[in-house]
């Protein structure tokens, strides 16, 4: 009896382990029929502009799309081409930032203005599979869309292939379930972005340009979920031109105990900011946002204050890590 139960259990193991195998393997090419956002790159030099100071300054996509090989002259400040090959090593897999130049091989020479629009807002590529969640732009305004495709449209071809990502078995499941469907914006993006110093536009600057929050809420390593509290800090982060170091990305609200807004007047926060990267290796994306005018940074700040404040001590900003 012992004997059959037992082959009955292995059994019906088998059976679960080959019909969720099966499962996984039948969903790892989905496809997606999001809508085409109305994106006609424009060769107004305004624009353009704009979509430089996106792209540069404040998202700043450098930070992922950038060439590996001249991190330092993106540290010191220098607009590296955006020929990807970044990897993100994570339980999940490796997972290489895509070549953004105008290159038609192995860049975004022969896209779509719309499949571009199509990647920022809906997360779905232009071959209708969805992204990985790593490009949290879903919220940018139809003018500042146009004007990050317009820039990129820009960009001298730079002919790099990247690799294809690398699925570990974690993320082969996560692409089956959890990250199966592509993200779109939680609500309808405005037609123009705002522009005047003001709360409202330090929302639309922390919230869904800068992306604050990628950092400076806790992530599970595994998934990529937020799971910490919104702008309450982060530890373990790994970016970092030294694998002997550890960082965190400070509480960010403004907790009088534990937040780092509740450090900083206004004008304090201007001049950090201005200052630029003064920790060597730090994760934070200094070169681009030491760039932003004063009324942006006023305005982030004035958001960043106006959220409700979180009590979470993250510990110093820099640790070393035992070998």
């Amino acid at each position: 009896m012992i004997r059959k139960g037992l082959l009955t259990l292995g059994s019906l193991i088998l059976i679960v382990l080959i019909g969720g195998a099966t499962f996984v393997a039948s969903r790892q090419h989905l496809t997606f029929d999001v809508p085409y956002p109305d994106v006609t790159a424009s060769t107004d030099s305004t624009v353009i502009e704009r979509g430089r100071y996106l792209v540069r300054d404040a998202a700043p996509c450098a930070g992922c799309h950038g060439d590996p090989a001249q991190e330092a002259s993106y540290a010191a400040g220098a607009d590296v081409p955006l020929s990807g090959g970044f990897v993100f090593d994570i339980p999940p897999g490796k997972f290489y930032a895509h070549n953004i130049t105008s290159d038609d091989e192995t860049g975004l020479g022969k896209v779509s203005d719309k499949a571009i629009g199509r990647a920022l807002r809906y997360g779905v590529g232009y071959d209708g599979r969805a992204l990985l969640p790593f490009m949290e732009m879903q919220g940018l305004a139809d003018d500042d869309v146009v004007a990050v495709v317009s820039y990129l449209r820009t960009l001298p071809p730079t002919r790099k292939a990247v690799p294809p990502h690398e699925f570990s078995l974690l993320g082969r499941v996560l692409m089956a379930t959890a990250l199966a469907k592509p993200i779109g914006p939680a609500a309808t993006p405005p037609a123009r972005a705002p522009r005047s110093p003001s709360i409202e536009t330090g929302r639309y600057l922390v919230e869904s340009v800068a992306i604050c929050r990628a950092c400076h809420t806790q992530r599970d390593n595994r998934t990529g979920e937020l799971v910490g509290p919104h702008l309450g800090g982060a530890a373990g982060l790994t970016e970092t031109d030294d694998p002997a170091h550890s960082w965190s990305a400070p509480n960010i609200t403004s907790d009088p105990e534990t937040g780092k807004l509740a450090q900083w007047t206004e004008d304090q926060f201007v001049l950090r900011f201005k200052q630029g990267r003064i920790l060597d290796g730090s994760p934070m994306p200094w070169p681009g946002l030491s760039k932003l005018t004063e009324d942006d940074l006023r305005s982030m700040y004035r958001y960043l204050r106006s959220v409700p404040p979180v009590k979470n001590d993250v510990g110093p900003p820099l640790v070393m890590v035992k070998p």
